[in-house]
């Protein structure tokens, strides 16, 4: 408890870029709505370093560069979807 290497999966991606989380009410882990700038965001951590941090005018943006971020960094498709162990 309290050790953070509990906090990932076995590929050691951080368990909160993969399961949405209660807050959650975009349905999309890593997309949210700034109320403030009236826009999409989308975000994706890697190896401890944000690989995207984007801001989009509509949430199918924000979704399709999530999921492209998604086959780009952790190789994920939609048959090798990555579980959290």
């Amino acid at each position: 408890m309290g050790n953070p290497q509990n906090l990932r999966n076995s590929d050691g991606i951080m368990v909160s870029s993969i399961k949405e989380s209660q807050r959650n009410t975009s349905g999309v882990v890593g997309v949210s709505y700034d109320k403030a700038t009236d826009r999409w965001l989308a975000r994706l951590m890697y190896k401890g370093r944000y690989v995207l941090l984007k801001s989009f005018d509509t949430k199918a943006e924000a979704i399709d560069a999530r999921k492209e971020a998604e086959r780009t960094y952790w190789h994920k498709t939609q048959e090798n979807k990555q579980t959290v162990g």
